[in-house]
C-alpha cells in the first residue's frame, strides 16, 4: 500500500509538472508587437479584475450563445481622453467577461506618421478626428488594428474556452483589412478565426456550429463587418446574420424596433443572431447613456423580454448585449449589491444548455 501511495504522489507530481509545462508553452506562444509598449502594464491591470462570465457548455449552439459586448471597445482613455466609452483597454474588458467587441477601423493615411512597420494599412482610431496619439522616438504612435487584434489573439491563446465575436464598424478597405488579418495570423503563427469557408451552413441555412465544435477546431473568433456587405476570406457581413435594434433610447417603442436595413425578406429569413444595443448617441443626452442603468440585471431582463414579446427579431432573445462603460457599471452595481447583465447572460446560457 505504501508503494501505491508513493506511485500516486509521483503521478500527481508528474501531472503538475506537465500542467506547468503546458502553461509555459502557451505563454511562449504570446506575440507582443514591437510597438505595444503598454502590453505588460495592461495585462497586469487585467489580472486584477474579477471575471463575471461563465463559459457555456460545449453543447450550446453559437446561435443560442448569450454574451456581453463592449460598444466602441477601442475608445478608452489612452487614445480617446475626451471621448471615452470604455473605462479600460481591451484586455481588461475580456478579463471581466466581455465576449463581444465593437471596433471601428479606418484606412491608414499617407499623411500620418510612418514609424509603424506593422499595421500601417488599418487604424482603430481616426487620428484626424477625436483621438489622441502617443509618441515613440519622437514620432506619433497610433492605435492600429494590429495593436488590438494581437491582444485579442493572446487572450484566446490563454483562454481555450473563450469564444469572441467582433463587429467591425468598418470604414476601411476590405482588402486592406483581409491583408492585415492574414499578417496578424502569420506573425502569431495562430489562426482562431471562424471564416465563411469554414462553415457554409451559416450562409446556406443560417445554421451555426456548437461551441464545442468551435473549441475543438479552434474556430473561436468570428468577425462581422457592419459597413462592408459582402463576405470576405475572414469576415461575415452583419446584415445577413444579425437582427439589430435601434439604439439611443430605452423607450420600448424605439429600443424594440429594428434598425432598418434595405435587405430582402430572404436575407432576413436567414438571420439567426440578435444584437441588442443599450447605449446612447454621443450627440444626444439620452437616457440610454446611463450605463449603470443599462447594465442592471432587472432593467436589461425586463427590456429585452418586452422586445421579445413585441416580436423584435421574430421573437428571439438577444445573443449579444452591447453597453458602454462596462467596468465602471459593473463595479457600481456590485457595490450596491445588485445583479448585472453578466448574471443575466449566465442564466440564459445555463437554461439553453440543458
Amino acid at each position: 500500500m505504501r508503494g501505491y501511495g508513493r506511485y500516486n504522489q509521483c503521478l500527481l507530481i508528474v501531472m503538475i509538472v506537465m500542467h506547468m509545462s503546458l502553461r509555459l508553452i502557451a505563454a511562449s506562444n504570446i506575440y507582443i508587437p514591437s510597438y505595444d509598449d503598454r502590453y505588460e502594464e495592461d495585462i497586469r491591470q487585467a489580472r486584477t479584475i474579477k471575471n463575471y462570465f461563465k463559459e457555456p457548455d460545449d453543447g450550446l449552439n453559437y446561435a443560442q450563445y448569450h454574451y456581453v459586448g463592449a460598444h466602441a471597445a477601442e475608445k478608452y482613455v489612452r487614445f480617446f481622453p475626451e471621448y471615452t466609452l470604455q473605462d479600460q483597454p481591451v484586455p481588461s474588458l475580456l478579463a471581466i467577461g466581455v465576449r463581444g467587441l465593437m471596433l471601428s477601423t479606418y484606412n491608414w493615411s499617407l499623411g500620418w506618421s510612418s514609424i509603424l512597420r506593422e499595421g500601417v494599412s488599418i487604424v482603430c482610431s481616426n487620428p484626424s478626428k477625436e483621438s489622441t496619439v502617443f509618441r515613440k522616438n519622437g514620432k506619433p504612435l497610433y492605435q492600429t488594428l494590429h495593436y488590438e487584434m494581437n491582444r485579442i489573439f493572446n487572450f484566446l491563446k490563454e483562454n481555450q474556452q473563450a469564444i469572441i465575436t467582433i463587429l467591425f464598424d468598418d470604414y476601411s478597405d476590405s482588402r486592406k483589412m483581409s491583408r492585415d488579418i492574414r499578417e496578424i495570423i502569420m506573425k502569431n503563427d495562430y489562426d482562431p478565426l471562424l471564416k465563411p469557408s469554414n462553415w457554409p451552413h451559416a450562409q446556406q441555412k443560417g445554421e451555426w456550429p456548437t461551441l464545442g465544435w468551435m473549441r475543438k477546431n479552434n474556430k473561436r473568433l468570428v468577425m462581422f463587418t457592419q459597413t462592408h456587405d459582402q463576405h470576405t476570406d475572414v469576415t461575415w457581413p452583419t446584415k445577413y446574420y444579425f437582427w439589430e435594434n435601434m439604439y439611443g433610447s430605452i423607450d420600448e417603442n424605439m429600443a424594440c424596433t429594428e434598425e432598418k436595413e434595405f435587405v430582402s425578406n430572404a436575407i432576413k429569413n436567414n438571420r439567426s443572431l440578435v444584437s441588442f444595443k443599450c447605449y446612447g448617441s454621443v450627440a444626444a443626452n439620452s437616457t440610454a447613456r446611463n450605463s449603470k442603468q443599462c447594465f442592471e440585471y432587472y432593467f436589461a431582463k425586463n427590456l429585452t423580454i418586452s422586445c421579445q414579446n413585441r416580436k423584435f427579431a421574430d421573437g428571439k432573445i438577444f445573443n449579444v448585449y452591447w453597453a458602454d462603460h462596462i467596468i465602471n457599471a459593473v463595479n457600481a452595481l456590485i457595490k450596491d449589491g445588485k445583479k448585472t447583465v453578466f448574471d443575466y447572460v449566465n442564466e440564459l446560457n445555463s437554461q439553453n444548455g440543458k
